[in-house]
């Protein structure tokens, strides 16, 4: 729903404001802090109807935080029948919806995801037409200032500019193609197709820069030189001036824009629990007995040069619990802190039977820790040990839960990066639960944090090739270490010899890994099986499957694409039968010589 304290919408209709709150004049100047100064305004200039819309939204708390404060613009295509229900709608939609996105999302994932429905509901209230004439099809621009930086968000001919040490520039390009002298054609807006393409970039803030977000019934009729003496001279007080101006110079279309100055550069702001937990002491070794915070100890689980895990009871509750606690080599790390709180960060917003849950504090913390549900059983390595060569329906099952739990966290877009059987527990009932989050990368909280680390996060024999040759981990870099996993349950072996030697660091290409046939593992195993896990692990992202349904439903079914297949080179499928052959031929050639 909108919040009426922070929204501000304007656009007329005749003598009616249109989709607003609290406004009477559509010309409206509102400071949201010291930080940002906002402004807009509209008029229908020489038409009878204003088919723009135009919004500021001052966000605070952590609406600010994940989202940032935003000034959008919308233009409803004139010739359309539609198109300034379209824009309010675009408008007064798109700021509801993008405000309550998850805070795993980035600003790009949460704009790209909430236009995609946007567009989608736009295109169908004309009922896909591919007449203009018919369509709710509306232009939209929106800047939003988050931290340290502006995400322009951007289709069709309205603009985004930015004023910087007196010097204006246009930041966004038109989708539009000229038709002649004074005759454009619009060739993108949302609602013109079920697909579309959106503009985004991310550009740094400094101090003092002033955004001007525009309809082209503003730009087109200001030339760059007025535009930029007219906003020097007046700053984020030039609303009403750019108006006139636009109109003295034969402006006939609706005219609106969107003022935010950047008085002063907001540091990025860490979530609540960063604040609550960052200046925490770490708790010493604990021993059996030992009671902290309401928890009593009852036996060390795990113990690593990096963290410790401990079989805990909470005393009032009486359950039994996991506290993981940070390793006392790494006091004076502050981006191993801040990861190790990311961790909690990250497990206190997913719910999934398959995925261990956190718990939030019920006390207020003495020291660094946080706690999870404990699971009593046997982590995937142990079970794969004892269950050597398992069933394939057994392995198709296993697999399953592996890609419902991931399917929840690529909903949040948070990437695993640390997929490992010692990071999957088994219990007595054949369940599974990823049980260590300390490699998940959420895009949202990534935006906020102080320290990235360059460095893989997983293990060097399940991590994807891609966080070794510098490229952008995803979704697909979790799919390469869940094949890795299923190819191992069905053979014991890698996929790869040697997959990642300290050489491994500086891997130039893709085409250096070699896979080794899961059939040259395990005899029984079918064709399209082998097919199936070659694709989930292939060294190149692009080669991989796109999505997990995909795998799943070719290691259940034989995919036709895997079946008598041509067969891949030699030196491939048996690189030691290879050079043997290479050798006995060298040999004989060197007999037939002296022969």
């Amino acid at each position: 729903m909108l919040r009426p304290k922070s929204l501000t919408i304007t656009g007329t209709n005749l003598n009616t404001t249109c989709e607003t709150t609290t406004v009477s004049d559509p010309n409206q100047r509102a400071s949201n802090t010291e930080n940002l100064e906002f402004a807009t305004a509209t008029e229908c200039g020489q038409r009878a109807y204003n088919d723009d819309a135009v919004a500021i939204y001052r966000a605070t708390g952590n609406e600010r935080r994940y989202r940032g404060s935003m000034a959008a613009i919308a233009d409803g295509v004139g010739s359309a029948e539609a198109g300034g229900a379209a824009a309010r709608a675009a408008i007064s939609g798109f700021i509801s919806d993008y405000y309550s996105t998850p805070d795993t999302w980035s600003v790009k994932q949460a704009a790209a995801r909430v236009l995609h429905a946007l567009n989608g509901w736009l295109y169908r209230q004309s009922g896909g037409a591919d007449e203009v004439q018919r369509g709710w099809l509306t232009t939209f621009s929106a800047v939003v200032l988050k931290g340290a930086t502006a995400h322009l968000i951007h289709i069709g001919d309205s603009r985004i500019y930015r004023l910087r040490a007196g010097k204006l520039e246009c930041l966004t390009r038109d989708h539009s193609r000229s038709l002649g002298p004074g005759r454009t054609f619009l060739s993108r807006a949302l609602g013109m197709d079920a697909h579309i393409e959106v503009d985004y970039r991310q550009e740094p803030l400094e101090s003092g820069d002033l955004f001007c977000v525009t309809t082209d019934g503003i730009h087109d009729f200001l030339p760059a030189a007025q535009f930029t003496e007219i906003l020097n001279a007046q700053g984020v007080d030039a609303a009403e001036a750019l108006i006139a101006a636009a109109l003295d110079n034969g402006s006939t279309d609706n005219l609106s824009l969107a003022l935010c100055r950047v008085n002063v550069l907001e540091a990025l702001e860490a979530d609540d629990l960063m604040l609550a937990t960052g200046d925490l002491p770490f708790p010493p070794p604990l021993q059996p007995g030992n009671k902290i915070d309401g928890y009593e100890v009852l036996q060390e689980l795990h113990a690593s040069s990096r963290s410790y895990l401990y079989l805990v009871r909470d005393l009032e509750s009486d359950e039994l619990r996991a506290l993981k606690a940070p390793s006392e080599n790494f006091t004076d790390d502050p981006a191993y802190i801040e990861q190790f709180i990311a961790e909690e960060w990250t497990g206190r917003r997913l719910e999934h039977p398959a995925i261990v849950k956190i718990f939030p504090p019920r006390k207020a913390r003495k020291f660094l820790y946080h706690v999870m549900e404990y699971v009593d059983g046997q982590n995937l390595r142990q079970w794969m040990q004892l269950n050597p060569e398992p069933p394939l329906d057994q392995v198709r099952n296993l697999v399953q839960q592996l890609v419902s739990a991931l399917r929840r966290l690529q909903r949040l877009e948070i990437v695993h990066g640390d997929l490992k059987p010692e990071n999957i527990m088994v219990d007595s009932s054949g369940r599974l639960k990823l049980i260590d989050l300390g490699g998940a990368n959420a895009a949202g909280l990534q935006e906020l944090l102080r320290y990235q680390d360059s460095a893989p996060p997983g293990s060097k024999n399940y991590c994807a090739p891609e966080y070794f040759m510098g490229d952008a981990a995803s979704h697909r870099s979790d799919i390469f270490s869940l094949g890795v996993i299923a190819y191992e349950m069905l053979t014991g072996h890698y996929p790869y010899k040697e997959r990642f030697g300290s050489s491994h660091y500086h891997l130039k290409s893709y085409a250096n890994m070699r896979y080794l046939g899961a059939s040259q593992r395990r005899e029984d195993l079918p064709e399209w099986i082998d097919g199936a896990l070659r694709r989930a692990c292939a060294p190149d992202p692009r080669n991989r499957y796109p999505a997990l349904s995909e795998f799943v439903h070719d290691l259940n079914t034989p995919n036709k694409k895997f079946i008598n297949r041509e067969k891949p080179p030699l030196m491939e499928r048996n690189p030691l039968l290879f050079w043997q052959v290479v050798a006995a031929l060298a040999i004989l050639s060197h007999l037939l010589y002296f022969l």
